[in-house]
């Protein structure tokens, strides 16, 4: 009772305090709107030196290097660093979320970190010019809003524009924490789904199409893929990797970096953002390191060398910008502190060992809130350890004065700041950003879904899907015959209705369709008392990959009385054995329309994925395999790369 009373207490206090927050925050933002708008210059002008047009984008009628296209890019970024203050290169290191037309879930999510919408002030005070975009809007609605941005940092000191990023949203099925599905674009399988297919080829299409249309409405760096492993199959996160094999998860992130940025980058590129360095698969108990509980990444096989092979491969190819994840490689380094603090990860094996030179981003909130390791130090001293250890840029961070406070004190050099800014602006100038920021929003209805990639994206669902089981009587239970007498569990009815009839109850019918989603029997424990954990722990699942009893017990009675046919999403390994042998046809997807997975069902498309993992027998052997170890557990039902064809 007391703990109960414990926390009910913590709660309202955090709601109390978020309010405080929020109210405070919404009464400043009309005097900070007026107060920008008054005291922003004017916009760029075009202008002509010598034959040449450039933007004045520090408005003093004449052409500096950092406005001249025809420079090297690299003597436009010393120009720029040269003319910039202290404050404006720092303001460089952040990048914070904004929402834009929120779902109830997101807008809590930005509350309980204590924000509104204040972009406008990190702009002009705080000189930022990176941002991560949330929300459910449509992409007009996108571009609409970012222009909007982009026009306030257009009427800066020094025009610097912004560049947006994204996480994923070209999901036919939202995929979790971080993969989202925005109707307005085309539809995709989930990286999963994409490893299941096995077609370097079709990534990369992906990549130049999502990257089309990312561009349409003025977002510049994608926030994936994730270059991860899914060798622990209870992590939460295994949706968003290539599966569990090193050489398959390293072609597939190569294939996808290259579509959507290609070889070099260009005004015609979307920078990616490859996750989570040196590789976030092994959590302890796939507790996911969002959370305090979930802070461990450990090593029972020795594997560690092995989650860092897919880096390698994008580093060599052109690779701009990496993140490292919020986790501790235990026992790996010389001290017991996250990735993002962790020099001998970030200088001497990412910078030194593979030689990259491109940003190194942190995963979002690492100094104020998922500082693994390092919990006792001052948000500061954070700052600082981060910075030293090889850190360029700060995910979901938007408070430069303690970095700005660090080198004014001698504890950090300029030099050292100048160092990681140069970096950032060299990928905003190869990116053209400083020559057209804007986009055309009239453009936008005929520059995404457009017919030829709504097609590849269904090319791509077909291609995903596996088919597990497909028992024989006299002949195969798939594919079914279009007219077929059959009952709808957890699909469309509609879109059923075009290949088969669809009949009220399941002793109606010839076949049972039963649809299982992505397996999620609880959330994640937080670990700690804050709101923001409590909050995570809600998204996150817990590690029981077993089917509920009543589940199988509603399969069992369908296959007494009809054939059964189970399709289970995968984006979660799932224990399969009993559905397996209560079904006649046993379906894995990874994020597929109804109409697309009915096509297979009804022989319109012969299914030909593969599994992009294995698929354990029991929880018994998920809790006896090693975490870094890919597909070890014992007897699994199914193996990787299983798949079968009509």
């Amino acid at each position: 009772m007391k703990k109960i009373f414990k926390y009910s207490g913590y709660g309202l206090l955090s709601v109390v305090i978020v309010a405080a927050v929020f109210t405070t925050n919404l009464l400043l933002q009309p005097y900070d709107t007026l107060r920008i708008y008054f005291s922003l210059g004017s916009e760029s002008e075009a202008l002509m030196s010598d034959g040449l047009a450039y933007r004045d984008l520090n408005k003093n009628k004449r052409l500096d290097v950092y406005e001249n296209v025809q420079a090297p890019a690299s003597e436009r970024v010393e120009d720029l660093l040269r003319q910039m203050t202290l404050e404006e290169k720092v303001g460089q290191m952040m990048h914070p979320a904004i929402t834009i037309k929120p779902d109830l879930t997101l807008r809590a999510f930005h509350l309980s970190m204590g924000r509104v919408e204040i972009d406008a002030v990190e702009i002009f005070d705080k000189h930022i010019t990176h941002f991560n975009f949330y929300g459910k809007p449509s992409p007009l609605e996108i571009a609409e809003k970012l222009n909007k941005l982009q026009q306030v940092a257009n009427r800066t000191r020094l025009g610097i524009p912004l560049t947006i990023s994204s996480d994923p949203l070209h999901e036919a099925a939202s995929g979790g924490i971080a993969a989202f599905s925005v109707k307005g674009f085309s539809g995709w399988p989930s990286q999963l789904g994409f490893a299941a297919a096995r077609d370097v080829d079709l990534v990369k299409r992906f990549g130049e199409i999502a990257s089309a249309e990312y561009r349409a409405v003025g977002l510049r760096t994608a926030l994936h893929p994730m270059a991860d492993l899914a060798t622990e199959p209870r992590w939460a996160r295994n949706f968003g990797t290539f599966g569990s094999n090193a050489q398959l998860s390293a072609e597939m992130t190569n294939a996808y970096m290259l579509g959507f940025q290609g070889t070099t980058l260009t005004d015609k590129s979307v920078m990616t953002m490859v996750k989570h360095f040196p590789g976030g698969g092994p959590q302890e108990f796939g507790l996911d390191a969002h959370l305090p509980s979930g802070k461990r990444q450990v090593y029972p096989g020795g594997n560690f060398d092995y989650h860092v092979e897919p880096f390698k491969k994008a580093i060599d190819n052109g690779l701009r910008v990496i993140m490292p994840y919020y986790g501790v490689p235990v026992d790996q380094t010389d001290e017991n502190v996250a990735m993002g603090f962790n020099k001998m990860i970030l200088t001497d094996l990412l910078r030194d060992e593979l030689g990259f030179t491109g940003v190194v981003c942190t995963d979002w909130g690492i100094v104020a809130s998922r500082a693994w390791g390092v919990e006792t130090l001052s948000v500061r001293e954070r700052y600082k350890k981060s910075i030293d250890a090889g850190v360029d840029q700060y995910g979901g961070e938007s408070d430069p004065e303690h970095i700005i406070a660090l080198v004014k004190d001698g504890e950090l050099s300029e030099a050292r700041i100048d160092q990681s800014v140069r970096r950032i602006l060299l990928n905003k100038f190869e990116l053209g950003l400083f020559e057209q920021s804007l986009v055309d929003e009239d453009a936008i209805a005929s520059l995404i879904r457009t017919p030829e990639y709504v097609a590849a994206g269904l090319e791509a669902q077909r291609k995903s899907i596996v088919l597990l089981n497909n028992k024989m009587t006299d002949i195969p239970a798939l594919p079914f015959a279009t007219g077929t007498k059959i009952f709808i569990d957890g699909l469309d009815p509609e879109e059923a209705k075009r290949y088969g009839t669809v009949v009220d109850s399941a002793d109606q019918a010839d076949v049972v369709i039963l649809y299982l989603p992505t397996i999620f029997n609880g959330n994640q424990v937080p670990g700690s008392d804050e709101l923001i954990d409590i909050f995570l722990s809600s998204l996150l699942s817990d590690g029981n990959l077993a089917f509920d009893p009543a589940i199988l017990k509603k399969a069992q009675t369908y296959s007494d009385n009809a054939v059964l046919i189970t399709v289970v999403d995968l984006n979660r390994p799932a224990i399969l054995t009993e559905l397996d042998q209560i079904s006649d046809g046993l379906i894995g997807t990874f994020g597929v329309y109804d109409s697309v997975l009915f096509e297979v069902i009804f022989g319109q498309f012969n299914p030909q994925g593969k599994l992009p993992f294995e698929l354990p027998s029991s929880m018994d052997a998920v809790m006896q395999q090693k975490e870094d170890i890919p597909d070890d557990s014992e007897n699994p039902v199914f193996e990787f790369g299983h798949g079968l064809s009509y």
